[in-house]
């Protein structure tokens, strides 16, 4: 383990990890300060050298050249977790951490957003539904409200993002003004998306919390004490991913289809126990009780069921640009259509943790004999079992028939670390539809 050698000031998060007092924390892999403002068009920007370090948060050694992928990071994000805040159908997670470098996504451009001198945290949101726990989507749109206790606060517009640890969340740097307790109010906006299943006529408005935390020299040397780094250099940068800790109300999830049997389960999840999304040999490594790497995160440790628990016949699991499309075909009459249609369900996520992917747009198109027999858009929808995916009604629609799935605009979500050179590419990718009976 790299030894701690920070020093925290009153004000914003200062000092930097240390193995020698250099300033250089893990050798190899790291170089420089971090300047706080490089931008980036590939996901990578000035990733060599340290993060942060400039007195807004702790100097962190980065990955240098990260591959087109997602990646394992070079330690473990720490954080304080606050209570849960019950907000109308709405329950939120709050988190605090200290203020780090995440990307933004417009389009196809990638922007690295470094924390500043005036920085002081980072705050995290999390939006779940208060019955079930799951995670919902980014466009609920989310303000908070932040201010010392008893008085008007300043307004923020944190950035739907997608974390390793955290999973699909909303998250920014801001400013606070020095020591003491703090107020924040969060209002959380109606789903647009089609809702279905328990989820039909829900979250139709707006809602708001509020819940308090302490910012003073505890919190921040703790922040920065429960660092913990990925102790074997060679895993920093390797295709992998971090495990999600943010596993919701009760400590885990269910999935309506997550016990059922039968051939076509049992095939598909034995493959996806033995190898990953690649073809390769999935694998694990471990740093005390926190797990890194490939391996098969089970159904409680995702926010979205394994590909093999969809309802309906999985016709597979492709990938553009890391992202996974879960795809099934549900026979007709389901509760996602409104009359006696098949449905096709595509469910894009990041690879091992499989969270949400949201702010995307994708197209499909059927065709038979060489001839096209439906296509459009994808709608976005909310099931209370599948949870946040893309999907449409199919009135004609044969087995044998070539079924192709387009990513015309890759998710417009931020990204932490690991995330921010993968899930970027557009493309196409053709199935075969299977008609369940």
């Amino acid at each position: 383990m790299l030894a701690l050698g920070a020093t925290v000031g009153a004000g914003a998060l200062g000092g930097c990890l240390t193995n020698s007092g250099d300033g250089n924390a893990g050798g190899g892999s790291t170089g420089g300060a971090d300047s706080g403002g490089d931008e980036a068009t590939n996901g990578s920007g000035d990733d060599a050298g340290d993060d942060g370090g400039d007195g807004g948060s702790p100097s962190l050694p980065r990955v240098e050249d990260p591959p087109a992928a997602t990646y394992v990071p070079t330690h473990f994000e720490a954080m304080r977790r606050l209570e849960l805040v019950e907000a109308g159908d709405y329950l939120l997670e709050p988190m605090l951490t200290y203020p780090h470098r995440f990307w933004n996504v417009t389009g196809d451009r990638v922007e690295a957003a470094a924390p500043t001198d005036d920085h002081d945290v980072h705050l995290m949101v999390t939006v779940r539904d208060a019955e079930t726990g799951r995670v919902l989507p980014a466009e609920t749109g989310l303000r908070v409200t932040v201010g010392r206790e008893g008085e008007s606060g300043t307004p923020h517009t944190p950035w739907p993002m997608v974390s390793q640890e955290m999973g699909f969340h909303f998250g920014d740097n801001i400013s606070l003004g020095g020591d003491g307790t703090y107020e924040a109010t969060v209002r959380v906006g109606a789903v647009d998306a089609r809702k279905t299943g328990s989820f039909a006529g829900r979250f139709a408005e707006p809602a708001t919390g509020t819940f308090t935390f302490e910012y003073d020299r505890a919190f921040r040397e703790s922040v920065i004490g429960d660092i913990v780094y990925v102790r074997e250099e060679s895993d920093w940068g390797v295709r992998g991913a971090m495990a999600n800790g943010s596993l919701g109300r009760g400590g885990g999830r269910s999935y309506g289809d997550a016990d059922r049997e039968g051939p076509n389960f049992v095939d598909a999840q034995r493959q996806d126990v033995d190898r990953d999304h690649r073809g390769e040999p999935r694998w694990e490594a471990r740093v005390d009780d926190r797990r890194y790497g490939t391996y098969w995160r089970g159904p409680a440790e995702g926010e979205l069921p394994p590909a093999a628990h969809l309802p309906g016949r999985l016709l597979g699991e492709p990938v553009v640009g890391d992202a996974l499309l879960a795809t099934a075909l549900l026979p007709g009459g389901s509760r996602f259509v409104e009359g006696d249609e098949r449905y096709l369900l595509v469910s894009p996520r990041t690879p091992y943790n499989r969270s949400m992917l949201p702010m995307a747009a994708l197209d499909y198109a059927v065709r038979r004999d060489g001839s096209a027999v439906a296509s459009g858009a994808l709608d976005a929808a909310l099931d209370d079992a599948v949870g946040y995916h893309y999907g449409t009604a199919l009135d004609d629609v044969e087995s044998g028939d070539e079924l192709a799935l387009s990513v015309a605009t890759a998710p417009n979500v931020s990204r932490h670390a690991g995330y921010e050179t993968a899930l970027l590419e557009t493309g196409g990718v053709t199935l075969t539809a299977e008609v369940p009976e």
